[in-house]
């Protein structure tokens, strides 16, 4: 708006000049005027335009204001944004140094788990063994049951044997007693008999002797 006012006024000027060169001084006068109203309608105009270009360079100042304080946000946020990303980057140091702490860890346990299948495997063949090794000694245990059991029966055997061998042997003790109590009567009176025998024989030979 404001260049075709200059535009406006520039060919009023000219046109003005013209007309003066060829018409009377009426006429110059009446240009003249028009071209004052026309000077005091652009001064307007451009008091108003300069005012509004005050009042937009105080908003551009104001602008420019609040670009340089979120500037200076932006600056220190990025800062901020620099100290976190230094902050994670030890974090991820440390994230990293953990790591590598798991995966030493991992390849230990796995050598463990490893030698576990290893004795595990071993562990599983001694199962098999030790129940083949059970089985037998369950065979021998039954065996072993079987021969106490026929003990049993024998000692039961032996048990009425021995009791008919007490019983014998208590007939056969009081048999030897009667026997033994004969015997000492039989003696008994075998040496009274004796004593007779050799009385008489004492006798006879005395009435031999007497008689010769």
């Amino acid at each position: 708006m404001c260049k075709k006012t200059i535009a406006v006024m520039t060919g009023f000027l000219l046109l003005s000049l013209s007309a003066a060169a060829k018409t009377n001084v009426k006429s110059s006068l009446e240009q003249l005027k028009t071209n004052e109203e026309n000077s005091k309608a652009n001064l307007k105009q451009y008091q108003t335009n300069a005012e509004i270009s005050d009042k937009n360079v105080k908003e551009v100042d104001k602008a420019i204001k609040e670009i340089k304080t979120q500037k200076k946000n932006l600056n220190q946020n990025a800062q901020n944004l620099e100290k976190n990303r230094q902050t994670l980057d030890k974090m991820k140091a440390k994230l990293e140094e953990y790591k590598n702490d798991e995966m030493k860890l991992l390849q230990k346990e796995e050598e463990q788990i490893k030698q576990l299948r290893k004795m595990l495997t071993i562990l599983e063949e001694n199962k098999i063994k030790r129940q083949a090794n059970i089985s037998a000694y369950d065979q021998k245990i039954a065996e072993v049951e079987q021969e106490k059991s026929d003990w049993d029966s024998q000692k039961q055997a032996f048990a009425t044997l021995q009791a008919e061998l007490d019983k014998k042997e208590k007939a056969a003790t009081a048999e030897r007693a009667r026997w033994i109590e004969k015997r000492n009567g039989y003696r008994t009176e075998a040496n009274k008999w004796a004593k007779e025998a050799k009385l008489a024989e004492q006798t006879r030979i005395r009435f031999d002797k007497l008689k010769d």
